[in-house]
């Protein structure tokens, strides 16, 4: 009996919990790149597809694109180091500017994730407020069909009893 009461409790949080009014989440404006080139749409469009649809491949995706980012970037880096001038400082403006949409993107990309993981997360709760609520169901089911049996036992006992009687 505890257990069925422990059971049925555990169900009324999980439904609880999940009738919370839920706000609707803030999103992260995609940023627009200063300094537009094949890294940063590739970015832009991979972590978009990532937000779209989340996924171990898609995520790949997305590390696949911040990866030839930063190969960009360094190269502007040591275009940086090597020549003055002008060419030094178009370099350092344009190594820059990737380098903040780039930081841009890897907080959209974040917080795209960690939404993906909260709604994962609630999926799994949603499941186990389910098998909860079925096993509490299946136990109330199991203690009717003790106390059927307990009825109809004791209603034998006591028509054999009335039998024996003068």
């Amino acid at each position: 009996m505890k257990t069925l009461s422990v059971l049925l409790s555990a169900a009324a949080v999980s439904v609880l919990f999940l009738a919370c009014e839920e706000k609707k989440p803030q999103v992260m404006e995609k940023p627009t790149p200063a300094t537009s080139n094949f890294e940063t749409t590739r970015l832009g469009t991979a972590v978009d597809a990532y937000i779209s649809t989340p996924s171990a491949e898609q995520a790949a995706s997305v590390d696949q694109a911040f990866a030839e980012l930063d190969g960009e970037i360094a190269e502007l880096d040591q275009r940086v180091a090597s020549v003055s001038g002008e060419e030094r400082a178009e370099a350092k403006a344009k190594a820059d500017s990737l380098r903040a949409y780039r930081d841009k993107e890897r907080m959209r990309y974040t917080e795209a994730q960690a939404r993906a993981k909260a709604q994962a997360l609630k999926e799994e709760t949603k499941n186990l407020g389910d098998k909860v609520e079925d096993t509490a169901r299946k136990a109330g089911e199991g203690v009717k069909d003790a106390t059927e049996a307990v009825k109809d036992g004791v209603e034998n006992a006591v028509d054999t009893v009335k039998k024996k009687l003068p």
